[in-house]
């Protein structure tokens, strides 16, 4: 009964602890692991699509984009040809987190090169 009782508490006590996140991260881990692993267009494609529904997703649950994300989808964009989205993704990603000003500049350099 104790043993029950302490692995109950126990529980309680780590679970409880936990902090809640205020980024909503979806599958970002897997996908990005999937192409990392495995380069191709069909785990780009996934990757790509994970990223939009964690934007997507993050506005339904009153969360945040974590950071890096309109970047990645920015950078991926302007990879595929697209700058007028990829500008709009990575001025997206300055907005919300001033301090990717200098990593956001060099983007936008590389992009007009491109």
């Amino acid at each position: 009964m104790i043993k029950k009782l302490l692995i109950v508490v126990l529980v309680a006590a780590v679970t409880g602890c936990a902090a809640p996140s205020i980024y909503y991260w979806g599958d970002y881990s897997d996908t990005l692991y999937q192409y990392t692993k495995e380069p191709s267009e069909q785990t780009l494609a996934a990757h790509r699509a994970e990223l939009m529904d964690i934007i997507e997703t993050a506005e339904k649950k009153r969360k945040k984009v974590p950071p890096g994300i309109y970047f990645e989808l920015g950078m991926i964009e302007a990879k595929s040809g697209n700058h007028r989205m990829a500008t709009e993704y990575l001025l997206k990603e300055q907005s919300l987190f001033p301090e990717s000003e200098t990593y956001v500049a060099l983007a936008l350099k590389e992009i007009e090169v491109i």
